[in-house]
C-alpha cells in the first residue's frame, strides 16, 4: 500500500492539490483533475486507436482465416498471431488505457481517502493527532476513510473544542483548524466524502446513477464510431458494455463519491477524446474496404437465432452421445473431425466388417458426417465437438485408435490417462510426401503409421533418426481412396473431344483466390467444355465467392461451355475429364491414377507446413512428381495455357503407361489397402485380447 501511495498517491496528489488552489472547490478540483489527466493518457489512446484501425483493415482477412480454419482452433490461433506478426499489430494494445485508466483510479482512491495529507498538505504529526482527537470521540472509526471521518467531525459544532484543544500546541495550530473547517467536500448538495448508501437513502446516489449513465453514453458512442468497437461482434461490444457500466457503477457506490464524480466526468471527457480520435484519423477514410465487408458480413437477428438454436442441438447431442460413448465396451475407435474423412478408412472398415465380429466406434466431430447415414449393426456413430473430444480422448478406454488426425499430442487428441496400452494409429489422407505438408512433429507420437508406400516409409525413418525417436511399427497398407476411386472408374467412360477439368485446393491461395479468370479467360471460347469443380471444404467456407464467379460467367454457363460442379455424390466429371488442372491438390494424383490422363499445375505459393523439409535430403512427392505426371505452369505464364492443353490434349496417348508406372512405384497393395489394414487391426486385437 505504501509503494502505491508513493508512485501513484504523490503525483495525483501534487496535481489535485495545485487544482484544488486554483478553482477553491473541492468538487470543481475532481472534475478539473478528470479532465487534465486525459492530456498524458492522449498519446496512449491515440496508438491504440492507431492499433484498433489496423485490426479494422486486417478484418477481410481475418474473416478469411476464421473460415478456413472453422472447427480448427490450433490452426486458426496459429495464422492470426502469424498475420498479426506480419502486420505489426499487437492485440493487447487495446487493453492500455484501461489499465492505465485502472491505475489512476487507485491513486485517486489514495488522495480522497488522505485529504489531510494530499489537499490540505499537513505534516503527519498532525494528522496523527487529528485522528487520535477523532477516535477518541467515536472510537476506532473511519477505516481507510477516517481523513474523510476527520474533515467531517470538524463540521459538526459539537467536536470544535476536541480539535481546537489537539491543535493549540502546534505552531499555526489556529490557522489549521481555519483550514479544517473551510475544507468543504460538498459539491452542487452532495457530500463527495462519503461514500453512497441505500440504507440512508443518500443523495449521492444519483452519483452513483450520473456515473452508469456517463459509461453507457461513452460506450454507445464508442460502439458507433470506434475502429476497435467496429471490428468487433455486436454480442462482444455488448458485453464490454455491460462491463464498462459495471465497473463505473461499483467504483461509484463502493468508494466515497468524489470517485464516482471522477469517473463520470472521465468517461464523459472519453467521449470528446473518441471524437478527436476520429477526426484526425477516421476509419472511413482509412478502412472503407473493411468497413464495407463488416457491414455485408453482419449476422441478421433470425441468423443469429437460428445459431443459438442449432448450437443448441448439437449440445444436447453431443451429451447423449458421449455418455454412449463413454460407457461403451470399445475395442477399436476411428476418429475424424469432418463427414469428410470416411472415405479414408472406408476399405479398412469394409475389411473389418466383413471379416470379423468387431464394433466399429466411429467418433465425428461433424453433426453432418455421412457416417450416421450408414445402417449397419457393427459400426456405431458418436457426436461430439473438438473440445468434449479433449476430455473423451482423455478418458478413452480401448484397444486401440484409429484417426487421419495428425499432431497425436502436440494438440487437442492427447494419450488416454485411463490405460496406457492403447495402440493409437495413423492412417494418411493423402499419398504424397510426409514432410512438407504435415508439421516436423505431425507423426512423432503415433505407435503405428499405416503408408501409402516405399516414399513415406524412408521420411518417417529419416525423421525418427534425425530426431532421436524410438521406430513406430510402419505398415505397409497402401492408400483406399485410390482402391475406391479406380473400382468406380471401371463403369465411366471417357469423354469424347476436349473436357477439362479444373480442381483445385482449399489452402490458402489457391487457385479459386489467385487466378481463376485470368485461366478462364485463357480457355474460354477455345472449342473446350470446361468444369469446375470447387472444394468441397472451400464451398463451404467462401460459398459467396463461387456464387459471385456463377454470375460473373453466367453467359458461358448457359451456352453450356462452361460447368459449376457443386454436386459431389458422383465422381463422373473426374473419370470422364480428359485433362486436369490444379494447384497442389492432392486430386491430381487420384485423377491421373484412376485415368491414366495428364495433368497442369498452376504454380501457386506452395503449402510448407514444415519449413526444415530440406533437413531430411529426400525428394518429396509433391513436387517431383507434378512433372513426371503432367505440366507445371507459372502464375506469371496463365495466358499460355491453351497452347499447353492443347499440347498436351494432342498427345494424350502417349501419357497412360508412364503416368501409370510412376504412381504404381509409389503404391503399397493397389486395389488391396483395405486387406492389408484390416489384417493388422485383427492380428493386434487377437494379440491384446490374449494379454
Amino acid at each position: 500500500m505504501q509503494l502505491i501511495n508513493t508512485v501513484l498517491g504523490e503525483p495525483l496528489g501534487i496535481i489535485l492539490y495545485y487544482t484544488y488552489q486554483l478553482v477553491g472547490s473541492f468538487g470543481l478540483a475532481v472534475v478539473v483533475f478528470a479532465v487534465i489527466v486525459k492530456i498524458p493518457l492522449f498519446p496512449i489512446m491515440y496508438i491504440t486507436h492507431k492499433n484498433s484501425i489496423r485490426l479494422l483493415q486486417l478484418q477481410p482477412v481475418l474473416d478469411l482465416i476464421r473460415r478456413r480454419y472453422a472447427g480448427d482452433r490450433d490452426n486458426l490461433h496459429e495464422a492470426q498471431s502469424a498475420l498479426f506478426t506480419r502486420e505489426k499489430y499487437n492485440p493487447m494494445a487495446g487493453f492500455l488505457p484501461l489499465l492505465v485508466q485502472l491505475l489512476l483510479v487507485v491513486g485517486i482512491l489514495q488522495v480522497m481517502y488522505h485529504p489531510l495529507q494530499y489537499i490540505l498538505r499537513l505534516d503527519a504529526t498532525v494528522i496523527a493527532s487529528l485522528v487520535k482527537a477523532l477516535q477518541s470521540v467515536y472510537g476506532d472509526a473511519g477505516g481507510f476513510a477516517v481523513q474523510l471521518s476527520v474533515l467531517e467531525a470538524v463540521q459538526h459544532a459539537e467536536n470544535l473544542l476536541i480539535f481546537q484543544t489537539t491543535l493549540a500546541g502546534f505552531p499555526d495550530g489556529e490557522g489549521i483548524f481555519g483550514l479544517l473547517q473551510d475544507t468543504d467536500l460538498r459539491f452542487l448538495g452532495f457530500n463527495l466524502g462519503i461514500t453512497p448508501s441505500f440504507r440512508y437513502a443518500s443523495p449521492e446516489l444519483l452519483i452513483v446513477l450520473l456515473s452508469g449513465l456517463a459509461a453507457l453514453s461513452f460506450c454507445l458512442v464508442q460502439n458507433r464510431i470506434s475502429p476497435g468497437a467496429l471490428s468487433q461482434s455486436v454480442r462482444t461490444n455488448g458485453g464490454l458494455t455491460l462491463f464498462n457500466v459495471g465497473i463505473s457503477v461499483y467504483f461509484a457506490f463502493a468508494f466515497p463519491a468524489g470517485v464516482g464524480l471522477y469517473w463520470a466526468v472521465g468517461n464523459l471527457t472519453a467521449i470528446g477524446v473518441v471524437l478527436l480520435l476520429n477526426t484526425l484519423r477516421s476509419p472511413k477514410v482509412l478502412a472503407p474496404e473493411a468497413l464495407a465487408h463488416l457491414q455485408k458480413s453482419r449476422r441478421t437477428p433470425e441468423e443469429i437465432k437460428t445459431e443459438k438454436q442449432k448450437a443448441q442441438v448439437l449440445r444436447n447431442r453431443e451429451r447423449e452421445d458421449a455418455v454412449r460413448f463413454a460407457n461403451a465396451k470399445k475395442q477399436v475407435v476411428f476418429y475424424a473431425l469432418s463427414g469428410g474423412q470416411y472415405k479414408f478408412y472406408k476399405t479398412i472398415i469394409d475389411y473389418l466388417t466383413t471379416h470379423s465380429d468387431v464394433l466399429i466406434h466411429y467418433l465425428t466431430n461433424d453433426l453432418d458426417d455421412g457416417v450416421f447415414d450408414i445402417k449397419h449393426p457393427q459400426i456405431i456413430p458418436y457426436y461430439t465437438g473438438q473440445r468434449k473430444a479433449i476430455s473423451l480422448m482423455l478418458k478413452l478406454d480401448a484397444y486401440m485408435l484409429v484417426t487421419t488426425v495428425p499432431g497425436f499430442q502436440n494438440y487437442h487428441i492427447k494419450r488416454s490417462v485411463v490405460r496406457d496400452d492403447i495402440e493409437y494409429i495413423y492412417t494418411f489422407h493423402s499419398a504424397t510426401s510426409t514432410h512438407l505438408i504435415y508439421r516436423e512433429n505431425a507423426f512423432d507420437h503415433f505407435d503405428t503409421i499405416f503408408c501409402v508406400g516405399a516414399h513415406q516409409v524412408a521420411e518417417i525413418r529419416c525423421r525418427e533418426e534425425m530426431a532421436g525417436l524410438p521406430k513406430k511399427r510402419l505398415v505397409k497398407v497402401g492408400y483406399g481412396l485410390y482402391d475406391q476411386l479406380a473400382a468406380s472408374h471401371t463403369v465411366d467412360a471417357v469423354r469424347a473431344g476436349s473436357h477439362i477439368l479444373i480442381a483445385p485446393s482449399w489452402q490458402a491461395d489457391n487457385i479459386l483466390e489467385l487466378c481463376i479468370d485470368a485461366m478462364l479467360d485463357a480457355l474460354l471460347g477455345k472449342g473446350y467444355v470446361i468444369t469446375v469443380r470447387p472444394h468441397p471444404q472451400f464451398i463451404r467456407l467462401f460459398a459467396d465467392k463461387i456464387m459471385a464467379l456463377t454470375q460473373t460467367y453466367n453467359y458461358f454457363v448457359s451456352c453450356g461451355e462452361l460447368v459449376f460442379e457443386l454436386d459431389f455424390s458422383s465422381n463422373t466429371s473426374i473419370f470422364t475429364s480428359n485433362l486436369l488442372i490444379t494447384d497442389w491438390s492432392a486430386i491430381a494424383y487420384e485423377f491421373a491414377y484412376c485415368t491414366s490422363r495428364p495433368c497442369i499445375f498452376i504454380n501457386t505459393p506452395m503449402k510448407v507446413m514444415n519449413p526444415n523439409y530440406e533437413r531430411l535430403g529426400l525428394e518429396v512427392l509433391d513436387i517431383t512428381l507434378r512433372d513426371k505426371i503432367g505440366v507445371s505452369v507459372a502464375l506469371e505464364d496463365i495466358g499460355t495455357l491453351n497452347e499447353v492443353a492443347a499440347r498436351l490434349l494432342s498427345e494424350r496417348e502417349s501419357h497412360d503407361e508412364h503416368i501409370t508406372q510412376t504412381l504404381m512405384a509409389h503404391l503399397y497393395h493397389p486395389g488391396r489397402s483395405g486387406e492389408a489394414g484390416g489384417k493388422y487391426i485383427l492380428n493386434q486385437l487377437k494379440m491384446k485380447e490374449a494379454g
